[in-house]
């Protein structure tokens, strides 16, 4: 399997798992010592993000995944360039607590070691997001 090979089987089961709320699952696509970024504008406690550590990542992503359900995730865009990839994808959200659920678009970029996802920032509409948790 070529590196860019394993590089889009490793972005496709870690959206898979974070799709069926698997923690474990989506922990496997990241290796030890991986960043995690979620930027947003203003600095939301539920929705902003960044650690960079494994314990951390662990709690980050079961927060996450506490909170909102991602449906519908759909790869529209990957491009790959030797350890790094940039991905549009859409897809539905649905916050748990309030049960507001909107369709949006994401914009990731990551770097890759060993075939595992070693540095992470999403990109998203922050202003939607927020409008899910009131």
């Amino acid at each position: 399997m070529s590196d860019r090979q394993q590089i889009m089987q490793t972005i496709e089961a870690g959206y898979a798992a974070r799709v069926r709320g698997d923690l474990d699952g989506v922990m496997q696509a990241f290796c030890d010592g991986a960043s995690f970024r979620l930027n947003t504008t203003p600095v939301e406690p539920v929705l902003a993000h960044f650690v960079e550590d494994r314990d951390a990542l662990r709690t980050s992503m079961a927060q996450l995944i506490e909170n909102f359900d991602f449906r519908e995730l759909k790869i529209l865009d990957c491009i790959i360039e030797g350890s790094k990839a940039a991905v549009h994808s859409t897809l539905t959200v649905r916050a748990k607590g309030t049960g507001k659920e909107i369709q949006t678009e994401l914009f990731d970029l990551m770097e890759f070691k060993d075939g595992k996802i070693a540095s992470f920032t999403q990109f998203f509409d922050t202003a939607s997001a927020m409008g899910l948790l009131k």
